[in-house]
């Protein structure tokens, strides 16, 4: 009986420790990338965010432009439990949506997107990723 007390503890300390290290996607105020379709987590905060959409009309390296172009973002933030639709974008005047959103606890941050289109080097869709900063909304 002993030895099965030992057996199973063991195993819940492993499998506890294995949750945590999957759970923990980003952490607040620190820059992350994010995949379009990718879902992550920072379980302590109850928080998660999947990235649905980067559509990014920014001028192409070795182009020549008019304008500088934009990045916007569409995906899904869920704080305990509660979904909440998100649409950021770099140039607020043109797309009507803000490069960050809050809720009353956090504040999500568009910074940029990943890889810089390029007219030599054209990417697949599924190469984009966001890169933005989750953080706890000051009062």
């Amino acid at each position: 009986m002993h030895r099965l007390l030992v057996v199973f503890l063991t195993s819940s300390l492993l499998f506890s420790c294995e949750d945590s290290i999957d759970c923990d996607g980003f952490d607040l105020g620190k820059e992350f990338e994010i995949a379009i379709d990718e879902t992550i987590q920072n379980c302590p905060k109850n928080i998660s965010l999947t990235l649905l959409d980067v559509q990014d009309s920014r001028c192409p390296a070795n182009a020549v432009c008019i304008w500088e172009g934009m990045i916007v973002v569409e995906g899904k933030l869920t704080v305990n439990g509660k979904d909440i639709d998100l649409q950021l974008s770099t140039n607020e005047n043109v797309s009507a949506y803000p490069n960050q959103f809050s809720t009353s606890d956090y504040t999500v941050k568009l910074i940029d997107a990943i890889p810089y289109p390029d007219l030599n080097n054209p990417h697949k869709a599924t190469d984009k990723r966001a890169v933005l900063i989750v953080s706890k909304r000051s009062t």
